[in-house]
């Protein structure tokens, strides 16, 4: 019998017992609760998590945790929001933190193991691909120059490890989800949690709080949340316009698509603004394969109906122009002049290191001694491809550029060829996300961030798995 199988009529059958043991842990338990004793919440975690896991079997314990994994990614940003109060942190943006940080790559290492024992029931491992190596490859070259520059090897670690994500994630979703059903449960269980940090952040933009910056209240300033929100808009539109959809279903998608644009707006966040139109025209005029193709006027309409509605309330239309005024204006904005600057010296760095760039780990002002006053220290260069180039040189950069090639590729391929229309609308919403990634890439959306490489990996793993595997010439010869 087919293990994963076997784990539904188990997990059913289980279901009535977790309930009376879940009731007799929290009776027992529900003083120290109450009062936040920080033990109790940890055993009765502990003791669900245990529930959970006997409850799907081994046969679905590294699904059960990869998702874990990725929601508790999307919910949880890398960037907290600068509390002006408080003048004892000076540096609040990039806090270690043992949820942000570590607990996600020991549940990544976990999941590995829970693969791994899923295979010894006899299931072929697919092809990762790639873009696995080429991430490597990155990683490996900056921190050879970085060592043989003198550099400690935690500080090139520090500055480069994240390139590690990329493969990682990438990795896990080939390896994990690698059949249509668990990429569905995948996918659903990210854009659930992704729909929920879409609410806290509209939440706290109505609650007035988040990040001021000159008389703008933005409730994210994270590339995570920037990235997770237009996927909330992206994903379920290419499901409108691949598929028939049934009338609740249309309604659920159509949420979703309000959630993420109205969370965008929230972000005040001009890349964001910018990269959306671009991952739209995508989505509108890529070709895809459809049982009953949807006109492209209709999923138009209803993306234009989402983006527009948010800004009817709470004088939101009136606060995007003037975000967006300064831009227009002949003094321009500080804070484009600033990017500018930073990347004039960035090119300027790279020009010098054209082959392997300076390594990771290596200390770089990025022009006139233009220094991030957040943080009082040398600025990095946002822009991906820059960063890339000044890091591990033109080699790097090409290996950047490979991985984004690479899967825009096996996506159009597979939105015009995938027999399912699911699948084919997926990977047109997942072509228009990595479409708005190298938009944001030129202005923000850098791989020294933890969610963004994670991010990238997901993506880059989903294209390979939603892509039509490759036939050898043996196989096509014995057909």
């Amino acid at each position: 019998m087919n293990l994963a199988s076997a784990t539904v009529p188990r997990a059913r059958s289980a279901i009535p017992w977790l309930v009376v043991s879940g009731a007799l842990v929290a009776g027992s338990l529900s003083g120290a609760l109450a009062s936040l004793d920080a033990t109790a919440w940890i055993a009765l975690a502990a003791i669900g998590g245990a529930a959970l896991i006997g409850s799907v079997g081994i046969g679905r314990l590294d699904l059960l945790l990869l998702a874990v994994n990725v929601a508790a990614i999307a919910l949880l940003p890398d960037i907290r929001h600068r509390d002006p109060l408080d003048a004892g942190r000076p540096n609040p943006f990039y806090d270690w933190t043992f949820l942000r940080v570590t607990a996600p790559e020991l549940l990544a290492l976990a999941a590995i193991v829970a693969e791994f024992l899923r295979r010894r029931s006899g299931s072929t491992a697919p092809r990762v691909g790639a873009t696995p190596l080429l991430a490597i490859g990155c990683l490996s070259l900056g921190l050879l120059i970085g060592l043989l520059r003198g550099n400690e090897l935690a500080s090139c670690l520090r500055d480069g490890r994240k390139l590690a994500y990329v493969a990682l994630a990438h990795w896990l979703v080939v390896r994990v989800a690698d059949e249509p059903s668990r990429r569905r449960t995948l996918v659903r269980v990210l854009l659930a949690a992704l729909a929920a940090r879409a609410l806290v952040a509209i939440g706290q933009f109505l609650a007035d709080q988040g990040f001021h910056y000159r008389g703008f209240l933005r409730s994210s300033v994270d590339v995570g949340d920037y990235l997770g929100f237009l996927a909330l808009i992206f994903v379920p539109a290419a499901q409108l316009r691949a598929r028939a959809v049934g009338r609740g279903e249309r309604a659920l998608l159509g949420l979703l698509v309000l959630l993420g644009s109205a969370a965008t707006l929230t972000t005040f966040s001009r890349a964001a603004w910018c990269a959306a139109p671009i991952g739209i025209a995508v989505l509108l005029f890529a070709p895809v394969r459809c049982a009953r193709p949807s006109p492209r006027w209709l999923t138009a309409l209803v993306l234009l109906a989402a983006v527009a509605a948010p800004l009817a309330f709470g004088g939101l239309a009136e606060r995007a122009v003037a975000r967006v005024a300064p831009l227009l204006q002949p003094s321009g904005d500080s804070s484009v002049s600033y990017r500018l600057r930073e990347l004039r010296g960035a090119a300027a760095i790279a020009a010098d290191h054209p082959i392997a760039g300076i390594g990771f780990g290596t200390r770089f002002d990025a022009g006139g001694a233009l220094v991030d006053r957040r943080r009082g220290s040398e600025t990095l260069v946002h822009n991906l491809f820059l960063w890339s180039a000044v890091k591990a040189g033109g080699i790097g950069l090409a290996l950047i550029a490979a991985i984004l090639a690479l899967a825009a590729a096996q996506l159009l391929r597979a939105a015009r060829g995938s027999a399912d229309p699911g699948a084919a609308g997926g990977a047109l919403g997942l072509l228009a996300l990595l479409a708005a990634f190298v938009v944001m890439g030129l202005v923000g959306a850098m791989l020294n961030q933890s969610r963004v490489a994670f991010a990238l990996g997901l993506l880059t793993g989903l294209a390979q798995s939603l892509g039509p595997p490759a036939s050898s010439p043996a196989v096509e010869r014995r057909r």
